[in-house]
């Protein structure tokens, strides 16, 4: 399977003096795919097509109150696979997940699933927090013969697990034609292609049939903007899965959110993010 390789910048801020878990939590609000952390330096990657004035003039607000100062540049084609091997290490949600890139040898024992990813830039590899907390709330679920909605897909992680789980059909959504492109390739490489089935879009692609689970990993201006149609796709007894939302936010989810009919389950916490499981 051919991949595009789409174009990428860095941008490096000078954190000198400043919190970088604050501002590594602010930059993953906006567009950012991949973090790199070394010592007073934080190294984000953003695709040029996200980099919009809106996103550049938040930035700039931001200077002198978050960090000193910060460059911008290409990232070379040609260096992509070295950058992102140079910072990517595997990743273990408790003893449910192990995610490693196909250049990490040999398998891990102990997990329930080894995912193996494409070394290429995408928001999603179970090093951001939400992720992972979407991860293990997945892991107190069966998903055994279930229909499965994941709606923004990233690198199709999420997707992949599902299936992985036994899911009978995962319908995986995301606007980014890259994410689509490396969900299908993490489906092949993890051997469950025959499960899942990816789009270039948005809700509208979820169809009109219900699902048993919907993933929600995305944002919580977007997940309010569609909260009413993703109660609407839900089976009874189903459950949705929330994340990509700030702790902060948190007023701003009860107040735009409403759940009932759905119960909440469970509601976690991990470096500044949550999330939620909710159940018709």
């Amino acid at each position: 399977m051919s991949i595009s390789n789409p174009e990428y910048f860095s941008m490096t801020f000078d954190t000198r003096g400043y919190d970088n878990e604050i501002w590594m939590a602010m930059l993953g609000e906006w567009p950012f795919e991949s973090f790199h952390e070394e010592g007073n330096k934080i190294t984000a990657y953003i695709l040029k097509h996200d980099i919009t004035q809106d996103l550049l003039e938040a930035i700039n607000a931001a200077k002198d109150h978050w960090f000193n100062d910060y460059e911008m540049e290409v990232v070379p084609d040609q260096n992509w696979n070295a950058v992102w091997e140079s910072s990517f290490n595997p990743v273990a949600v408790d003893d449910y997940c192990y995610i490693r890139a196909g250049f990490h040898s040999g398998s891990k024992e102990g997990f329930r699933h080894e995912v193996i990813i494409a070394p290429r830039m995408a928001f999603g590899t179970g090093h951001h927090a939400t992720t992972y907390m979407m991860l293990q709330a997945m892991s107190k679920l069966d998903f055994k013969g279930k229909r499965v909605f994941d709606f923004g897909c990233g690198t199709g992680i999420l997707s992949v697990v599902a299936a992985m789980e036994g899911a009978s059909k995962v319908i995986g959504v995301d606007i980014q034609p890259e994410s689509r492109e490396n969900s299908l390739e993490h489906a092949m490489l993890n051997h469950v292609s025959e499960a899942c089935e990816f789009y270039e879009g948005g809700i509208e692609m979820a169809g009109t049939e219900k699902y048993d689970i919907i993933l929600a990993n995305i944002n919580v201006t977007v997940i309010a903007r569609y909260f009413e149609q993703l109660k609407s796709l839900l089976q009874p007894n189903g459950y949705i899965l929330l994340s990509g939302i700030m702790t902060y936010d948190k007023v701003y989810m009860e107040q735009h959110l409403n759940f009932p009919p759905l119960v909440l389950i469970e509601l976690h916490e991990r470096n500044d993010w949550l999330q939620v499981t909710l159940k018709n």
